[in-house]
């Protein structure tokens, strides 16, 4: 039985000789002879090559049918409806967050393929770029070796993080293939395996990154030392390793060079290469290579995976075809009725209208200025950034005991954000307002609704932003991960299993 995992090898080896940044490939199709693979890793500019391929693969994976956001945002009732997108109706409060019906959407949020892809690129970087003769790179062999390996590992660590979070109990998987017609089927971990995966992969990241970038371009869009700190913090929130949270989150503020943004140039952050980005997807718009990076948008930009947001006047002709942001989570969020928190400027748009915008992503170029037609959205999609890693670090801190600590990291993003300082009233209190802040902050980020279950916070029945609809036994259950399309994946590996709440009958 040919398996799904090692049919990534041959699939993902075409995408990285062609230096491509995505493949269309699915697993279910045959596999394809590599007859080249002994000629190709042969010199440094395969190998970056192949990391590029690496970045590009997990781009296409974050991007493809908005699932970053479909995941992290949409699940986590930041958006009310979805207009003529009709086959996300059931991922609300009144579809009962029903995750099984996502038509047309399977094969992305049902599917962890890609991820595996991502995996199976970098898992080949890490067998034959050590293999490099020394006399085939251009510059220092050591640094440059040591550079690509550890952003291979990075991204792969992110890689078991995000599904594990995801879909939960991930198939490990770190051996490149060479035989990939003919290996074993693979069976599910757990999740504490794909976490720990995870940071066995970053503690080797680490080892090998430095902090801060060589070339101004590659600024948050290449891995270094800070963005493996700061995974790891988040992991560790996940595994509930609450001390070795908040000293990965230290390396990153007091070591990785990041500063926040001004309240006053928040929508800086979304445009690239910011002061405060940490790790980011490449999205930004080029004549040459935008249509790889961000998808081609037919007149209106509905294609581009920003656009999605956007209507006018953020995109000229664009009408209604849009996420329409929850009001109701806005004004529990927020204090609507006061200016003095800059992020309500820099996040929404027309509040006191019946189709207000998520306007962060909202940097639109058009090919043609004059006529403003041909638009594209021309942001990044920042993974991982410095408000993140200080409200983790507060979060940790409440888990430890320390609300001094905790106070004081959630009050640097008050502070930047033009609000005012935080008393509480109790340590429980102090907690639901952390989370409240990643709320604030993180809106339209794809990482609430994580934030929520990992915290406990989804079903807390006191915790008065709690998304209705998420019961104790659904979350019992492991009803917050996604189900797998088994119909796709089973016949390529017969031992994968279905997450415990959608085997159920009748869920």
């Amino acid at each position: 039985m040919k398996n799904s995992i090692s049919k990534y090898f041959a699939i993902i080896f075409l995408c990285s000789v062609g230096l491509l940044t995505s493949c269309k490939k699915y697993i279910n199709e045959g596999p394809i002879d590599t007859p080249t693979d002994a000629n190709f890793w042969t010199t440094e500019r395969a190998a970056q090559s192949g990391l590029a391929g690496a970045y590009g693969l997990l781009r296409t994976s974050l991007t493809s049918d908005k699932a970053y956001f479909i995941f992290g945002d949409a699940t986590a009732n930041e958006f009310s409806s979805y207009s003529s997108d009709w086959t996300l109706g059931s991922i609300s409060s009144s579809g009962r967050w029903n995750f099984n019906y996502v038509p047309y959407n399977e094969g992305v949020l049902h599917n962890w393929t890609s991820f595996y892809q991502v995996i199976s690129q970098c898992n080949l970087i890490l067998n034959k770029v050590p293999a490099i003769p020394a006399a085939n790179f251009t510059d220092d062999p050591v640094a440059t070796r040591n550079q690509i390996l550890g952003e291979a590992y990075f991204i792969r660590a992110y890689c078991y993080y995000y599904i594990t979070e995801v879909w939960g109990q991930p198939v490990i998987v770190t051996q490149a293939y060479t035989d990939p017609i003919n290996a074993k089927p693979i069976a599910r971990s757990s999740d504490a395996d794909g976490f720990n995966q995870a940071v066995s992969d970053l503690k080797k990241s680490i080892s090998l990154l430095k902090y801060g970038y060589s070339d101004a371009s590659k600024i948050a869009v290449q891995a270094n030392r800070g963005s493996a700190f700061a995974l790891l913090s988040k992991v560790y929130m996940w595994q509930k390793q609450y001390s070795q949270a908040s000293a990965a989150a230290d390396s990153v503020i007091q070591n990785g060079q990041y500063t926040l943004e001004s309240g006053s140039s928040l929508a800086n952050i979304y445009k690239g290469h910011d002061q405060e980005s940490i790790f980011e997807m490449n999205m930004l718009y080029s004549p040459n290579q935008n249509e790889a990076q961000n998808g081609k948008p037919d007149q209106y930009g509905n294609v581009g995976v920003f656009s999605v947001f956007l209507s006018t006047p953020f995109v000229n002709g664009k009408s209604g075809d849009n996420w329409v942001v929850n009001l109701d989570l806005v004004n529990s969020l927020f204090d609507t009725t006061s200016t003095q928190d800059a992020r309500l400027k820099s996040t929404f748009y027309g509040l006191q209208t019946i189709n207000p915008l998520m306007v962060k992503y909202a940097n639109v170029i058009y090919q043609n200025p004059s006529q403003k037609t041909l638009p594209f959205v021309s942001n990044n999609m920042v993974l991982l950034r410095l408000a993140d890693i200080l409200l983790i670090k507060a979060e940790a801190a409440i888990d430890l005991g320390d609300q001094g600590t905790a106070l004081t990291y959630l009050n640097r993003v008050r502070q930047r954000a033009g609000t005012g300082p935080y008393i509480p009233s109790s340590p429980s209190d102090l907690l639901y307002t952390i989370m409240d802040e990643r709320g604030r902050e993180l809106y339209g980020e794809g990482q609430w609704y994580f934030d929520l279950v990992r915290s406990g916070l989804i079903d807390d029945p006191n915790y008065y932003n709690v998304i209705d609809g998420y019961l104790p036994t659904r979350i019992a259950n492991k009803g917050y991960q996604w189900p797998l399309d088994l119909r796709t994946l089973l016949p390529q590996d017969p031992l994968l299993t279905q997450n415990p709440w959608w085997a159920q009958a009748g869920q």
